[in-house]
């Protein structure tokens, strides 16, 4: 049974997996939460001049995630026509409307190879490889001292208010529950704790951790935020960014904390980009030996995790044995890169004597 359960599932998984690539991450390219507000002589037409305004928004905001800010001055001009060749299709979260205007919040759906397509045309290299999940930790230093779960933090209410689960780089704030004031404090925050950083990591899923800091000095429009933020996870080295930014004429302290944040967000994802920025759609090919001493459900883990990464073109499975499979990945990108977005899936790729290997972290235990 052993031996057929074996050759069932090679059988299955010859089947290369070019097309996933195109489908595996619709999420990235949707683009929620789009108000929309029009006026005109009828609801109908406000609502036509909405939507199509609504639709060029949502286009700029999913270019503007795919690639670089220093691009985005040649981003691409599209006219309506074509834009509607490059939208999905597109929901209405929720809608009021008068016999002359319309609101509305919607949601947009692009067609990822034809944005691929236009992006490349034009020469703009972009990247659509998530990052793994981050737990941002938000510590306000005062006078005081250093504030993370304790209330009031405006910080962490600044970020609780923006971080969302859509885009390249997935963020969530903790709720601050018993288990996470066990697992971290904000002096162990601010130090990088590495136990700590991972506990608070495990409760979340492995998750990588984000650890941003901030200070305010001054009263009035002198008021000034400076912040120290660092990435911890897998893949790469720890990240560091630090900044400081100053009040505008008669912004409140929750104002700024918010755009303080906002920075801090573009920052990382700004970061995240250019790991991963794909700079042509040359393909490389890489044999990998498997490990499935946890069975056959070791190699169904990691195929998975494969399956999820749209610069992995294709992945076939050249010969499995009850202890190892031996795969050949076609890859979009360096093999550094291949690397990095690999460990976002809990998949260490490492060079061997003579093979390279790839593990599945949790594979075996399954």
């Amino acid at each position: 049974m052993l031996r057929r359960g074996f050759l069932l599932l090679a059988a299955s998984c010859l089947l290369s997996l070019a097309a996933h690539g195109q489908t595996r991450l619709p999420s990235l390219y949707t683009v929620s939460n789009v108000a929309v507000d029009a006026t005109s002589q009828s609801a109908v037409q406000a609502r036509d001049i909405a939507r199509a305004d609504g639709e060029r928004r949502a286009f700029l905001t999913l270019l503007q995630r795919l690639t670089l800010q220093q691009d985005w001055s040649r981003l691409p001009k599209v006219s309506d026509a074509d834009l509607f060749d490059l939208v999905q299709d597109f929901e209405v979260d929720s809608e009021r409307s008068s016999t002359v205007r319309y609101l509305a919040t919607l949601t947009f759906r692009f067609r990822p190879e034809a944005v691929r397509r236009l992006l490349r045309d034009q020469g703009i290299p972009f990247t659509e490889t998530r990052s793994k999940p981050l737990v941002v930790l938000p510590v306000l230093t005062t006078g005081g001292g250093s504030l993370l779960w304790d209330d009031p933090n405006p910080w962490r209410a600044a970020w609780t208010k923006l971080v969302v689960q859509g885009g390249l780089v997935p963020m969530q704030v903790p709720l601050g529950e018993l288990a996470d004031v066990q697992a971290i404090d904000a002096d162990q925050a601010v130090k990088g704790d590495k136990d700590a950083l991972a506990a608070i990591g495990r409760r979340y899923g492995d998750d990588d951790v984000l650890m941003t800091q901030a200070t305010l000095s001054g009263s009035g429009d002198q008021r000034v935020v400076q912040t120290t933020t660092a990435r911890y996870g897998a893949g790469f080295s720890d990240q560091t960014w630090v900044g400081s930014v100053t009040a505008n004429a008669g912004e409140s302290d929750d104002d700024l904390y918010a755009r303080v944040a906002a920075s801090v967000i573009a920052d990382v994802n700004e970061a995240w980009k250019k790991s991963t920025l794909l700079r042509s759609g040359d393909t490389q090919s890489l044999v990998v030996v498997v490990p499935v001493s946890g069975g056959l459900k070791s190699w169904v883990t990691v195929r998975e995790r494969l399956q999820s990464i749209p610069t992995i073109q294709r992945a076939t499975l050249l010969s499995l044995t009850p202890t190892d499979a031996r795969v050949e990945i076609r890859y979009v990108g360096d093999p550094a890169q291949l690397q990095l977005v690999l460990s976002q899936r809990d998949l260490t790729l490492a060079q061997g004597d003579p093979d390279w290997t790839l593990t599945a972290k949790g594979a075996a235990a399954q």
